[in-house]
C-alpha cells in the first residue's frame, strides 16, 4: 500500500503518490504555481494562505462540502505511529515557517475574528487589548516567532497574541486556562497574562501593564 507521508492518503502507484506528495497541502514545501502580478507564471513552496496575501486575494475559506467530504474520506481511516510522527513533524514546519496560517485551537467554541489596524485579532478580549495598548501609546504587533515547549512527551510550538517591540514583551489573552497553557507560558519569561479580572479593568479604565 502507498500512502502519502503528509496526510496518510492512499495513492494507487508510485506516479499517483508522487504527485500527490508534492502538492500535499500539509508538505510545507508543497509546489504551487501561479500568475504573478506581471504576467509570468511563478512557483513557489508555499500554501493557499500565503499564495492568496502574496496575490492581494481574499483568504480562501474551506467549504462546508469540502469539510463534510474529507471527513466522510477519512471516517475508519486510522494513522500508523510512523505516519503519525511524519505528519507532526510536517505540521510543525508549516507552523515555524508561516505561522500566519495557522491558529491555536478555541476550547471554548469559535470566536470572531477582527480585522484591526491590518492586524487579524482572535475575539472581543484581543480587540479590547489592542484598543488599550493604542490609548497608551504602545506599539504592538503580532509575533511571528514562536516558542518551543514540551506537553505529553512531544515539542510543540507556541505563539503569544501580542508582542511589544519597544519593552521586549509578550502579552497572552486567555479566558480559560487549561493544564496545557501552563506549559505554554513557562517558555515565555517575559510573559504578561491577561485574564477577565484585567479584561474589567481595561473596561473600567483602571488597568496598568506595569511597564
Amino acid at each position: 500500500m502507498l500512502v502519502c507521508q503528509y496526510c496518510g492518503k492512499e495513492c494507487k502507484n508510485e506516479n499517483s503518490l508522487r504527485n500527490h506528495e508534492r502538492m500535499c497541502k500539509l508538505n510545507s514545501n508543497r509546489n504551487i504555481s501561479y500568475l504573478r502580478h506581471d504576467g509570468n507564471k511563478g512557483h513557489k513552496g508555499i500554501n493557499q494562505y500565503i499564495k492568496a496575501k502574496e496575490l492581494g486575494l481574499p483568504k480562501p475559506e474551506v467549504s462546508k462540502e469540502t469539510r463534510e467530504k474529507i471527513s466522510k474520506a477519512w471516517k475508519g481511516k486510522y494513522h500508523t505511529e510512523e505516519q503519525k510522527k511524519k505528519l507532526s513533524e510536517s505540521m510543525k514546519v508549516a507552523v515555524r515557517k508561516y505561522p500566519e496560517s495557522f491558529s491555536a485551537s478555541n476550547v471554548n467554541g469559535r470566536v470572531k475574528h477582527y480585522n484591526y489596524n491590518g492586524f487579524k485579532l482572535d475575539g472581543l478580549w484581543e480587540l479590547e487589548v489592542a484598543k488599550y495598548l493604542d490609548s497608551k501609546n504602545i506599539k504592538w504587533i503580532k509575533p511571528n516567532n514562536g516558542f518551543e515547549y514540551e506537553w505529553n512527551n512531544d515539542i510543540h510550538i507556541y505563539y503569544p497574541d501580542f508582542y511589544l517591540p519597544e519593552y521586549n514583551y509578550y502579552i497572552e489573552v486567555k479566558g480559560y486556562q487549561r493544564d496545557r497553557d501552563l506549559y505554554k507560558w513557562k517558555s515565555v519569561s517575559n510573559l504578561i497574562i491577561i485574564k477577565r479580572k484585567e479584561i474589567d479593568e481595561i473596561r473600567n479604565n483602571t488597568y496598568s501593564l506595569g511597564l
